[in-house]
């Protein structure tokens, strides 16, 4: 699994005009503000899609919309090759948003997903930093490919090979494995209507009594809800004692299962319980996620800094379902489980405290990584050769493929040590920028300077990169609900409307102002983020 996660990430990042594109636009006429404004447009699309996509992975197949993902990438680097104007320019990186959007949060909730059904989410952080330190790993390879593949061909050579890597990457898509699929609440909802339309008229079925007669062809049915039943019990006793499995199952994705939170327990907001249905393999899966820690726990997961019992939270009662005998049972359209979805993973995000923060820190820490798409102009300003541009570029990149590999070993690290060492960071992209630009002035010196400044850069964005890793695999373990991919979306679009600060800021600044002041604004703004990260990073 690991091996092909890794491969699948590599190859979307192996695209030598990712060194190059900004100057790309810049050699085709475009302005500093035409250039900041194709940056918006990218931003923009994915900024709109970011969350329905993520709710559209947690409802169809992760597997065919990392595909299609690969596919629309394709179709966007072609554009840039064949029609290199404004117009194709915009397109392509409409194309490329969508992308974007239908691959963010889904990747990261197959990885974890699959993980788990192996038991091993543990290894979740280590193998999400090396899918990372693969695409940084890939994107050096490209940055370097780029230099000779430019003085080759130019850019129509270039924008070749990368079309070509962009099929390959949609190629590999197909061998991914297919994660767990989520049935939603809805989907519960309609089983347990079949169920009672089963029972004598008059009476009301109660899927967790065991006397029940139920017909045989309804039998997997009635056998998956009494798992749900002996799950559901773990909670009962926050519930009144005569409450049943359907008043349950229908409080899922609105309001809290329980009449309140346990006395102290101050991680979930308004007491909320998650139940998660999972169907894999044939097999119907009951899971019940519980916020508020639990005397008497063998062992104990760590959610914003308290403690949750880890037999309440990954408590499965399991039974073999024929799932072709369940085929006759009413299944909600697809836009009702798709709304469903969407609804129960937004307000996780929104009202369980420990992800409401790691959406907020994940997204600020993604969407300030925006500045990176500015390196290749601050080396261009500096008055480097366009040879030479991707190489300082690589030095950046390398500095985030340090930073991933060793987020498996900073995955532990408290909040104090994370904002000590964004501070850092912040210090450090202040001062390698004003080097950089300071080298404009001293040609004799430009190319020891620029590489002094991005040295320092290349530092800052890698701690900054290592701080993205460990805040993403916080809020994976902080997730609770079924709706993984959608609360990981949630995060992608605060990162995209960061982004899209970052570009309408640059189009502002650089009217008035050079390229190395803007990014030593954005070293400022890191600095102030540092400030955050004790209170907002999951425990």
């Amino acid at each position: 699994m690991a091996a092909r996660a890794v491969l699948f990430r590599s190859t979307g990042e192996l695209i030598p005009l990712y060194a190059l594109y900004a100057l790309l636009f810049a050699d085709h006429g475009m302005s500093s503000g035409q250039i900041s404004l194709l940056f918006a447009i990218w931003s923009v699309t994915s900024f709109l899609l970011e969350v329905p996509s993520g709710a559209w992975a947690d409802t169809v197949s992760r597997r065919a919309l990392l595909t299609l993902s690969g596919v629309l990438l394709t179709g966007g680097f072609t554009l840039w090759t064949v029609v290199p104007s404004f117009p194709g320019f915009a397109t392509g990186f409409v194309l490329w948003g969508i992308s974007g959007a239908l691959a963010s949060g889904t990747f990261e909730a197959l990885l974890y997903d699959e993980l788990a059904t192996r038991g091993e989410s543990a290894a979740y952080p280590r193998i999400l930093g090396y899918t990372r330190a693969g695409a940084e790993m890939a994107v050096v390879v490209a940055i370097v490919v780029a230099t000779p593949l430019y003085l080759w061909g130019g850019y129509p050579f270039v924008g070749w090979s990368s079309v070509a890597m962009a099929a390959l990457h949609s190629a590999l898509a197909v061998s991914l494995p297919t994660a767990p699929k989520v049935v939603s609440a809805v989907d519960i909802d309609d089983l347990e209507l079949e169920d009672e339309e089963t029972a004598r008229p008059g009476e009301r079925a109660r899927p967790t009594d065991a006397a029940t007669t139920v017909p045989a062809s309804a039998e997997p049915i009635a056998s998956a809800l009494r798992g749900c039943a002996a799950v559901l019990a773990a909670v009962a006793a926050d519930r009144d004692p005569g409450a049943s499995v359907h008043d349950s199952v229908s409080d899922f994705g609105g309001r809290a299962m329980g009449a309140g939170p346990d006395e102290g327990t101050t991680d979930v907001d308004d007491g909320a319980v998650v139940g998660v249905w999972a169907v894999h393999g044939g097999r119907v899966a009951s899971q019940a996620a519980v916020g508020g820690s639990r005397a008497g726990a063998a062992s104990r997961d760590a959610v914003d800094g308290r403690t949750v019992d880890a037999e309440v939270v990954s408590s499965r009662a399991t039974s073999d379902v024929d799932v072709a005998q369940s085929r006759h049972v009413a299944r909600p359209r697809p836009f009702a489980r798709y709304l469903g979805m969407l609804t129960v993973g937004v307000r996780e995000a929104v009202r369980v405290r420990a992800v409401r923060y790691g959406v907020l820190l994940e997204g600020l820490l993604l969407g300030m990584t925006a500045f990176d798409e500015y390196f290749a102009l601050l080396a261009d300003e500096a008055g480097v050769s366009t040879a030479v541009v991707p190489l300082l570029v690589g030095i950046t990149v390398l500095g985030s493929l340090i930073g991933a590999v060793l987020a498996g070993r900073t995955e532990g690290i408290s909040g104090r040590t994370m904002a000590a060492a964004v501070g850092v960071a912040g210090v450090l992209f202040l001062v390698g920028a004003l080097i950089v630009g300071a080298a404009s002035y001293r040609p004799a010196a430009v190319y020891l300077l620029t590489g002094l400044g991005f040295t320092a850069i290349g530092v800052s964005y890698g701690i900054v990169y290592n701080a993205g890793v460990v805040a993403g695999a916080r809020l994976q373990a902080a997730i609770e609900g079924p709706a993984r991919a959608t609360v990981t979306s949630v995060s992608g679009l605060l990162g995209e409307m960061v982004a899209l600060v970052v570009f309408a800021v640059a189009a502002a600044v650089t009217r008035w102002s050079s390229m190395s002041a803007l990014l030593a604004l954005f070293g400022v703004a890191m600095i102030a983020l540092a400030a955050c990260t004790p209170r907002w990073l999951p425990r």
